[in-house]
């Protein structure tokens, strides 16, 4: 769903304008989930995934392997310090514990306690580590990180949130470029049937290695470097590609995309050209790298794997990238390159903080001739285009998928229009059965304030995609926004029916009860959710401070 939104901070508000005799206040932003682009490493410290298969024939390769932040992208929590942090916006102290080998995350807020043993560890690159807490069986982010370099803050998103609880719900989308095994039997792939998660395996680069292992052969396991260009460096994009948009095609997941094809057969990205200078997004490296001189140059020689091997020997990085960059660049000006210079990255591939992240910084891919250079032409008129076409028959769907995704939408506002009108305009057969589509028209009319095409709209994907709770829950907020709270009270309901989980839906629906003046009717609901997760601060809180009722000693 493109436009499911948050209401833990609106349901706040509407308490203290009950309160304080105010009318309710409503946001209209857009939530970006911030995992599916944090990319974090578990510190090489920490116990390490238990050895694969491949290590029995290739036992050096597959060690080396599980040390790079690849081999440790998913585990059990490690020995982390304990530590307490307190989050400025909402007065949370957020209070981390291990004992016996269990990792504690402890909430507390005006006396109203959380408290979850931390179920996962999950990460991939050089700043941190993030967790997750499993309840029932849904997985949810932690609102606390670790940071190397600084320690425990915020995850990020979390900074300027009025109120902190465990409710960011890890997806298909989340877990794929972090974990293997992640199964989910919901159309909103939120309902986690699978308990056997692990890293990033062997297979997700070199393909199934169940033939392979019964008749070993170079001809049965796949070798990116010996790949076509566009599927070497498809295995790559699958995790470090995310550019402005990143889409999947009809009927495809994540985890159809196989070793020795293309994304492209499951999924689409796009990225921006032209505009002013834009900030760096995370998983941006290889969109980068495409636009260095030393890439188009090469014409395909110069990818990932020139740099980063991850069976590489351990070496000094430093010299190990030095001798990369004199492979090309073997006569260099003694003036700029004085003998003393022990390494090429630090003039040519600065690393800068990131506007996405705190305490996260991140290395520019460019390979710019200086800190000030730019490769490639500028153009001030921004436009999408696709990294690589996908197939021809999903070529207008994909794209105007892509403007309908850019955020903020008011910063690219003729970009979306030209989305929707490239939505629109596709053939009935083809728009009026595609659930992504049809979402992304409902978001799209919703956020223009036109209820009454958002509607038709919204009715129309629940026909398509009838177990989706995200659009039993869209279709209830257009219907209340519209006036016709009856038929939003039965949509939010069935919401809850297909994801007792998705609490923004049991939110909605206590707002409702409360504008009606229907308390108990309110207090129910979120009495319904406490039954499901009794471990949570928002309605216990609401209910204390506003609906006349305690529910239990904080202690």
């Amino acid at each position: 769903m493109l436009f499911f939104r948050s209401l833990a901070e609106d349901f706040r508000l509407l308490f203290i304008g009950i309160k304080l005799g105010h009318a309710c206040v409503r946001r209209t932003a857009f939530r970006i989930f911030s995992l599916s682009i944090f990319a974090l490493v578990v510190n090489p410290s920490l116990s390490a995934s238990s050895p694969p298969p491949c290590a029995k024939c290739h036992r050096v390769a597959a060690e080396r392997y599980l040390a790079t932040a690849m081999g440790r992208s998913f585990s059990v929590p490690g020995p982390y310090p304990g530590g307490t942090v307190t989050h400025e916006s909402s007065g949370t102290v957020i209070t981390i514990e291990n004992s016996d080998k269990v990792m504690t995350h402890r909430l507390v807020e005006n006396g109203i306690t959380a408290e979850f043993p931390v179920k996962y560890q999950i990460g991939g690159g050089m700043m941190g580590s993030t967790f997750a807490v499993q309840v029932r069986d849904y997985l949810f982010e932690s609102p606390v990180s670790w940071y190397n370099g600084f320690g425990w803050d915020v995850s990020p998103g979390y900074t300027k949130s009025r109120l902190l609880d465990f409710d960011r719900s890890l997806n298909n989308t989340c877990l794929f470029c972090h974990a293997t095994g992640a199964k989910f039997d919901d159309p909103d792939h939120r309902h986690l049937v699978s308990q056997d998660l692990k890293p990033i395996t062997c297979e997700r680069c070199h393909g199934p290695g169940e033939k392979h292992a019964a008749h070993p052969s170079s001809k049965n396991i796949v070798n990116p470097a010996k790949l076509p260009v566009p599927a070497r460096d498809s295995i790559c994009e699958q995790c470090h590609l995310e550019g402005a948009a990143r889409l999947l095609n009809p009927g495809k997941d994540w985890s159809d995309f196989h070793p020795g094809g293309e994304t492209e057969d499951s999924f689409a990205v796009y990225v921006l050209e032209g505009g002013d200078k834009r900030d760096v997004i995370p998983a941006s490296e290889v969109e980068q790298l495409g636009q260095s001189k030393c890439a188009m140059v090469s014409h395909g020689k110069i990818w990932c794997g020139s740099c980063h091997n991850p069976h590489r020997a351990v070496v000094p990085r430093e010299q190990e990238i030095k001798a990369v960059c004199l492979s090309c660049h073997r006569k260099l000006s003694p003036a700029v390159h004085p003998v003393t210079v022990s390494e090429c990255t630090i003039c040519h591939m600065p690393t800068s903080a990131t506007t996405f992240i705190a305490h996260a910084a991140h290395t520019d891919h460019r390979i710019l001739r200086n800190r000030d250079s730019v490769s490639g032409p500028q153009d001030a008129t921004e436009k999408m285009v696709p990294w690589r076409e996908p197939p021809a028959a999903l070529r207008q769907r994909n794209l105007g998928l892509g403007e309908l995704m850019l955020s903020p939408p008011e910063k690219y506002e003729v970009l979306r229009r030209d989305g929707a009108d490239l939505l629109l305009s596709l053939p009935a057969e083809q728009r009026d059965h595609d659930s992504d589509v049809i979402s992304a028209l409902e978001g799209y009319y919703l956020h223009l304030g036109d209820l009454a095409k958002a509607l038709d709209f919204g009715t129309q994907l629940v026909k398509v995609n009838p177990q989706s709770s995200l659009a039993e829950f869209n279709l209830a907020v257009i219907l209340d926004q519209s006036g016709r709270s009856e038929d939003a009270e039965k949509e939010f309901l069935n919401a809850i029916s297909l994801d007792p989980s998705l609490k923004d839906a049991y939110s909605h629906l206590a707002i409702l009860y409360i504008k009606q003046d229907r308390r108990q009717d309110a207090i129910n609901v979120m009495d319904r959710y406490l039954e499901w997760n009794p471990n949570e601060i928002l309605f216990h809180a609401s209910k204390e401070r506003n609906l006349g009722k305690p529910q239990r000693d904080s202690q």
